[in-house]
């Protein structure tokens, strides 16, 4: 029974509805298949859209808390300097002060002792405070490793306000716990990094603490703080035990909320030890991600039921209509059977009548004399018929025979027949079927024979001539009134314009339809023109073939005038589809080129074997402004470009190494960068390569001056000092050492001094922050005008303290600097109500000289005058120390 439904049925109409059903029902398949596809690309999709909003909020995550430990660890290298200096905690709270009012998302630093007291904090509140039963600080203080950064869990220190503590642990130089160092983070100062990730109504973002206590969660609504502290979804606890850095879950965060689409990313910078991690997520309601598919397959359904219902009717109304047809011609065909009969029996061609039904064939007597035979010599049988077809001619008969089987009316076949003496005669077969069964198939045809024996060898000898020229040999005939014909076209007129030659030949409609409409005008009326003057035609122009496309061809022709005033041309037209593309290619390939070179965003230019410039873009024109005539070669272009013969030379020996590495390396020039001053003057950082081909270059020039300006300042904020304007503590560092490792090479002593400005916290609390930043400023600028030597150095270490570095001094010499220096800021004569020295503002200085050993370090000699300038303090102040005795300045 199944076998019988997939085999199409015999009857005409039901296999017609049997191919029906089952085109309906592939279509129905690929329907699903294409439905079930775009399912999976949107939640493929939207998985990498919600990976990469998590990784914004990761990657933001991570730099705030890198920023935070370096911040912490600065804290904590102040912490053993000012236990060092007794119980001023001054410095420290100062420090807390400018981290705080320089960090983003930080709301409060403070430093707890070993108790849990609060010694220092930007919150003056906050100090004294005993935070001891704090979860952070007990964490910190059962795990006092060095470098660990403790990510405390969220909590309220006060109703409305959730805060999450990010804790530093303090050791102590015996290795006990001394305490922590801990920031905390506001919620709210994240909430513009998670709303700026969403980007759909039903989508929330969140930033949870690595044991699942929940920091900041925000949606387009605004932010949830009413569950903080909820015990971790499934979907977290089941990211937390895979242990992957990141992943896109699915699931639900409570019974009653919808299933979401989460991705979530694990926040631990490998470059921090922290002790737990933050996890950030970003979600979608798997509904809302859904709901255009959804529509989508409705709408699909209703269009595919809509057209299944008017496909069949349509067919049924179809049906209905080809029933009544046959019932109709069923009618006639009877009528005509007699006529037919009648028409056989009076003619004296070679006619045939073929009775499938009955197996009779009639073959009137001039059928059977075109052969050489009488009457009686054939008889009625179909065989008599096929058992005098050539052998090699069986298969074309046979197939134009199936072609009526299969619903062609037309018989139509050219083949050759033995006559009675044994030869072969063409004979031009056509036929035409009068009478089908219910299921199509022929019962009755009749047709007549036509001997084309000698035509066909004229023919077949003109055709082998025709067939092995590429191409259309045609005539075309232009006829007074303006009517056209083709009298006679070749084979290759099928391939020229798309039509077999008997559609060609009996007009020129059919060629005409084809040519290109831009194309048709100018053809026509060249054909005008040639038949006026009688020149020879020559055109080049395209036709649209139908199953070809777009096609180029040429033709040639030569017209000649006939007796009744009609013009024939006999020509030849060939396909040139393949040279014209070509020749189009090269141009459009070419005036690209020519485009994107002008056009393309780096300088080019190009250099002949005589250094001559041949070629420069429109970007190296606007970067320079040198023009050919200004500058023609490469020669010319260096004294302009690079107008200091010094550096010149220097560019001059520098490229031609580039060249030389361009010889070995397949013609590549490696890019360096090199200032180049344009024609407005302005001084250009270029980075200059390029390729070289033969015996030319191509020079490419990228424009670095926006990067290099930019990079000057980067280095400048590094290491200057924003308030002083001097060398900051990085710079003196770096300086330092490399002053030392040249002392150890040529033998020569370095000198430092460690300078303090006496009582300036005093002097602070007197004349505030401002009165305070205005003193420092004006002893930066008296100490960095008293540096004599071009290569000494002055800068700020810290505070209220500053250094100088003098480089080929003895401990004689840098004491003389020292006492200058004492004296220059005495001068300034600046009040300073608080000292308890004298009512100026003072200075004291500690000395310290050495000669760098390979045993020895620079530490040695910061640590030196650091212990001298505590002496000439502990001295009473306002004086220098260089250890060999006590010097009053």
């Amino acid at each position: 029974m199944l076998l019988h439904l997939l085999l199409p049925p015999q009857n005409r109409y039901r296999r017609e509805w049997w191919w029906l059903a089952w085109a309906w029902l592939g279509i129905g398949v690929l329907l699903v298949a294409g439905l079930w596809a775009e399912h999976r690309d949107i939640a493929q999709r939207e998985r990498q859209r919600l990976t990469q909003q998590a990784g914004v909020i990761h990657d933001n995550l991570a730099r705030q808390l890198v920023l935070i430990d370096k911040a912490l660890a600065g804290l904590l290298d102040a912490l053993p300097h000012t236990r060092a200096l007794g119980d001023d905690l001054g410095r420290v709270q100062e420090r807390v002060q400018a981290f705080a009012d320089t960090m983003v998302g930080v709301g409060a630093i403070a430093w707890l002792d070993a108790q849990g007291q609060v010694l220092a904090s930007n919150h003056s509140g906050l100090i004294g405070q005993d935070f001891s039963n704090r979860a952070y600080f007990q964490i910190a203080r059962h795990r006092q490793v060095l470098n660990t950064l403790v990510v405390g869990a969220p909590f309220a220190p006060e109703p409305g306000l959730w805060v999450l503590p990010i804790v530093r642990p303090v050791v102590g130089v015996d290795g006990r716990f001394d305490g922590v160092v801990v920031m905390s983070l506001y919620p709210e100062d994240f909430a513009t990094l998670l709303r700026s990730v969403l980007y759909a109504p039903d989508m929330y973002a969140t930033v949870v603490h690595g044991q699942g206590q929940r920091f900041v969660w925000q949606n387009q609504s605004g932010s949830d703080t009413q569950e903080r502290l909820r015990a971790p979804s499934g979907m977290l606890r089941q990211f937390l035990a895979d242990g992957a850095p990141r992943a896109v879950l699915q699931g639900v965060l409570r019974p009653d909320e919808p299933e979401r689409l989460v991705a979530i990313a694990t926040v631990q910078p490998s470059a921090l030890a922290m002790d737990q991690p933050l996890i950030a997520a970003v979600g979608r309601t798997v509904p809302a991600v859904f709901a255009p598919w959804r529509t989508m397959v409705g709408v699909a359904i209703v269009f595919y039921l809509l057209v299944g219902m008017v496909v069949a009717s349509g067919l049924h109304l179809m049906q209905q209509h080809l029933r009544r047809q046959e019932q109709s011609l069923q009618d006639k065909g009877q009528a005509l059977n007699n006529l037919w009969h009648a028409v056989l029996v009076a003619t004296d061609q070679g006619v045939w009548d073929c009775n499938f039904a009955t197996g009779q064939m009639y073959l009137s007597s001039a059928w059977k004399a075109l052969l050489g035979y009488a009457d009686e010599d054939i008889g009625t049988s179909v065989d008599e018929w096929m058992m005098r077809l050539h052998p090699d001619d069986g298969p074309r008969a046979q197939a134009a025979w199936e072609a009526c089987q299969n619903g062609q009316d037309e018989y139509d076949c050219v083949y050759r027949l033995r006559c009675k003496d044994g030869s072969y005669r063409w004979s031009l077969c056509k036929g035409r079927v009068l009478t089908r069964d219910a299921q199509g198939r022929v019962l009755r045809i009749v047709g007549t024979n036509t001997d084309v024996s000698e035509e066909r060898r004229l023919r077949e000898r003109f055709e082998h001539l025709t067939q092995n020229v590429p191409g259309m040999i045609y005539q075309f005939q232009l006829e007074p009134d303006g009517t056209s014909h083709f009298p006679y076209v070749s084979k290759g007129g099928e391939d020229i314009y798309g039509f077999s030659a008997d559609l060609l030949e009996p007009a020129g409609s059919k060629a005409r339809s084809v040519i290109h409409p831009d194309d048709a005008l100018r053809v026509a009326q060249s054909i005008v023109d040639s038949a006026q003057a009688l020149t020879v035609w020559r055109e080049e122009y395209r036709v649209r073939l139908q199953d070809r496309g777009e096609r180029w061809v040429s033709g040639v022709a030569r017209p000649q005038r006939l007796d009744g005033g009609a013009v024939l041309w006999h020509g030849y037209i060939h396909d040139i589809t393949d040279r014209k593309r070509q020749a189009i290619e090269l141009e459009e390939t070419q005036r690209m080129l020519q485009h994107l070179i002008h056009a393309m965003p780096v300088a080019l230019c190009m250099v002949d074997e005589a250094r001559g410039i041949y070629f420069r873009n429109q970007r190296f024109l606007d970067y320079f402004g040198y023009t050919e005539a200004q500058v023609p070669s490469m020669d010319e272009w260096a004294v302009h470009a690079y107008p200091d013969p010094a550096y010149r030379s220097h560019v001059g020996r520098e490229w031609r190494a580039a060249l030389a590495h361009a010889a070995t390396h397949d013609g590549y020039i490696p890019s360096q960068e090199y200032r180049i001053a344009a024609q407005s003057g302005q001084v250009l950082t270029m980075a200059i390569g390029g390729v070289q081909f033969g015996s030319s270059l191509l020079v490419t020039f990228v424009d670095r001056t926006a990067e290099q300006a930019y990079s000057e300042t980067l280095e400048k904020m590094a290491f200057v000092d924003a308030l002083t304007g001097l060398p900051n503590r990085r710079q003196f560092d770096q300086t330092l050492q490399s002053e030392w490792l040249r002392g150890q090479r040529s033998g020569q002593p370095l000198a430092l001094l460690m300078i303090d400005i006496d009582f300036f916290k005093q002097y602070n609390d007197l004349y505030g922050h401002p009165g305070g930043d205005a003193c420092l400023r004006a002893v930066a600028k008296v100490l960095r005008g008293a540096m004599g030597r071009s290569y000494d150095l002055v800068a700020r270490y810290g505070g209220e303290e500053f250094v100088c570095l003098l480089p080929e001094c003895t401990l004689e010499g840098a004491s003389a600097k020292a006492q200058a220096l004492c004296q220059a800021v005495r001068v300034l004569q600046l009040p300073h109500g608080g000292s308890k020295v004298g009512q100026h503002v003072t200075i004291s200085v500690g000395v310290a000289a050495l000669v760098p050993g390979a045993e020895q370090t620079s530490d040695q000699l910061l640590a030196l005058a650091d212990a001298r300038l505590y002496c000439a303090k502990e001295a009473g102040r306002n004086r220098i120390n260089d250890g060999s005795c006590e010097k009053v300045s």
